[in-house]
């Protein structure tokens, strides 16, 4: 077996410890209000993943034209025992249309570079987001910003379950510092733009969340076959959220600075958060 093998182990999130449940049930859409729920991704144990929807505001890319989806969602990566870590994460949405109608495109992309400097602080905030909308505006950036440890986010738009077409799915991958063995940061928010392509056609997306850990904690593991959860089920017609923003401007998606939205730290800092994507007065 490779070194590798004996340092950590991939599971999909649904690990528990020996006699917890925490991980035996998927998160289901509920019956009474099934549409855009928030609660996307819940599993607790040895080591807890989690993700929520923070806003979801369906408008236009630019000048009340051009139908689209702006998507944030918040990711918390928390050990609950000592001397456990996640090493890496796979997080995966993937957006298809109901009824056949054409699956929304995805309009994100980001590659996010930071370097080890000192140990003094373990909070680091960085971004880097682009996206491209039709052939006239195009937003690129790539980060290199010195911090305190050495965590790489990388994202990608992807074509999933066909070979032609607009990408339809979002990825992210985490990579921990493989020499300071800090783990993955334990706070992600990021935004996901969608080109849509009616005002109405309600559509889903499946999420998946892949993780590797450290090998202690595959040691006092075991693993189940956790059921596939729910699809997000999203109506267009639905009025925008706005927490993170009070408005946003629905006539022009395509013009908010994704990278202002994100949020990258390595505790859980929910106050921080919020006031890092509150627009200036």
């Amino acid at each position: 077996m490779a070194s590798e093998d004996l340092d950590s182990y991939a599971f999909e999130v649904g690990m528990v410890e020996a006699g917890e449940e925490g991980n035996s049930f998927r998160t289901q859409n509920d019956p009474k209000a099934p549409i855009q729920r928030e609660w996307i991704v819940q599993r607790t144990g040895a080591i807890d993943i989690r993700c929520t929807a923070k806003d979801v505001i369906h408008g236009y890319l630019e000048s009340g034209e051009g139908y689209a989806t702006l998507i944030v969602h918040d990711f918390q990566f928390d050990p609950r025992k000592t001397a456990r870590r996640i090493s890496s994460v796979d997080i995966e949405f993937f957006y298809y249309a109901m009824d056949g109608a054409p699956s929304p495109e995805t309009l994100v992309q980001t590659t996010q570079t930071e370097t080890k400097t000192s140990s003094t602080d373990l909070t680091a905030g960085a971004d880097g987001f682009g996206a491209q909308v039709g052939g006239g505006r195009k937003w690129e950036t790539t980060i290199n910003r010195e911090t305190t440890d050495t965590t790489r986010i990388i994202g990608s738009m992807d074509i999933k379950k066909r070979n032609y077409g607009k990408p339809n799915t979002a990825s992210w991958t985490l990579l921990e510092n493989k020499s300071a063995e800090t783990g993955v940061p334990a706070h992600l928010r990021v935004a996901i733009l969608l080109k849509r392509h009616d005002d109405d056609t309600e559509f889903q997306c499946e999420c998946k969340i892949k993780a590797r850990v450290d090998l202690v904690s595959r040691i006092g593991a075991m693993f189940r076959s956790v059921p596939k959860d729910d699809p997000i089920l999203y109506d267009p017609t639905r009025d925008p959220t706005n927490v993170l923003r009070r408005p946003y401007d629905v006539e022009n998606l395509g013009a908010v600075q994704l990278e202002d939205l994100t949020v990258v730290e390595f505790t859980n800092n929910e106050d921080e958060a919020e006031k890092a994507v509150q627009p200036a007065k």
